[in-house]
Protein backbone atom coordinates (compact mmCIF):
# COMPACT_ATOMS: atom_id res chain seq x y z
CA UNK A 1 0.00 0.00 0.00
CA UNK A 2 1.40 3.37 -1.04
CA UNK A 3 1.00 6.31 1.28
CA UNK A 4 -1.00 9.11 -0.26
CA UNK A 5 0.82 11.79 1.77
CA UNK A 6 4.32 10.92 0.60
CA UNK A 7 4.80 10.58 -3.12
CA UNK A 8 7.03 7.70 -4.17
CA UNK A 9 10.52 8.71 -5.25
CA UNK A 10 11.54 7.41 -8.64
CA UNK A 11 15.12 6.13 -8.74
CA UNK A 12 16.53 8.57 -11.26
CA UNK A 13 20.24 9.18 -11.74
CA UNK A 14 20.12 12.38 -9.71
CA UNK A 15 18.33 10.78 -6.77
CA UNK A 16 20.77 7.86 -6.74
CA UNK A 17 23.74 10.23 -6.90
CA UNK A 18 22.43 12.39 -4.06
CA UNK A 19 21.70 9.32 -1.94
CA UNK A 20 25.22 8.05 -2.54
CA UNK A 21 26.77 11.38 -1.53
CA UNK A 22 24.61 11.56 1.60
CA UNK A 23 25.57 7.99 2.54
CA UNK A 24 29.29 8.69 2.17
CA UNK A 25 28.98 11.96 4.12
CA UNK A 26 27.22 10.12 6.95
CA UNK A 27 29.87 7.40 7.00
CA UNK A 28 32.64 10.02 7.08
CA UNK A 29 30.93 11.87 9.95
CA UNK A 30 30.61 8.66 11.96
CA UNK A 31 34.23 7.75 11.29
CA UNK A 32 35.46 11.17 12.38
CA UNK A 33 33.37 11.06 15.55
CA UNK A 34 34.59 7.59 16.51
CA UNK A 35 38.22 8.36 15.66
CA UNK A 36 38.54 11.72 17.34
CA UNK A 37 36.36 11.24 20.42
CA UNK A 38 36.99 7.54 21.19
CA UNK A 39 33.60 7.13 22.89
CA UNK A 40 34.24 3.45 23.64
CA UNK A 41 37.52 4.11 25.44
CA UNK A 42 40.98 3.01 24.47
CA UNK A 43 44.05 4.93 23.45
CA UNK A 44 46.39 5.26 20.52
CA UNK A 45 49.19 2.70 20.32
CA UNK A 46 52.70 3.87 21.13
CA UNK A 47 53.73 3.24 17.53
CA UNK A 48 51.56 6.20 16.52
CA UNK A 49 52.47 8.58 19.34
CA UNK A 50 56.21 7.83 19.68
CA UNK A 51 58.32 9.78 17.16
CA UNK A 52 61.44 7.74 18.01
CA UNK A 53 59.66 4.56 16.88
CA UNK A 54 58.95 6.19 13.51
CA UNK A 55 62.62 7.16 13.12
CA UNK A 56 63.77 3.63 13.99
CA UNK A 57 61.29 2.13 11.52
CA UNK A 58 62.45 4.47 8.76
CA UNK A 59 66.06 3.51 9.46
CA UNK A 60 65.23 -0.20 9.27
CA UNK A 61 63.46 0.32 5.97
CA UNK A 62 66.53 2.05 4.53
CA UNK A 63 68.82 -0.79 5.59
CA UNK A 64 66.60 -3.73 4.62
CA UNK A 65 67.75 -6.46 2.27
CA UNK A 66 67.26 -6.04 -1.41
CA UNK A 67 65.27 -8.47 -3.50
CA UNK A 68 66.50 -9.68 -6.85
CA UNK A 69 64.23 -9.47 -9.82
CA UNK A 70 62.99 -5.89 -9.51
CA UNK A 71 63.98 -4.40 -12.89
CA UNK A 72 64.05 -0.72 -11.93
CA UNK A 73 64.52 -0.62 -8.15
CA UNK A 74 65.37 -2.86 -5.21
CA UNK A 75 62.54 -3.92 -2.93
CA UNK A 76 62.98 -4.62 0.80
CA UNK A 77 61.94 -8.14 1.80
CA UNK A 78 61.03 -7.38 5.40
CA UNK A 79 61.53 -3.74 6.44
CA UNK A 80 60.88 -4.53 10.11
CA UNK A 81 63.72 -7.07 10.34
CA UNK A 82 67.29 -5.82 10.34
CA UNK A 83 69.68 -7.43 7.85
CA UNK A 84 72.24 -9.97 9.03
Amino acid sequence: MVHKVLAPIKPTGGAIGIATIVAFAGAAACTQFLTLNMPFGGSLPHTVTNPEWAKATAELRKSSWEREGAPDRPVGLDPMKSPK
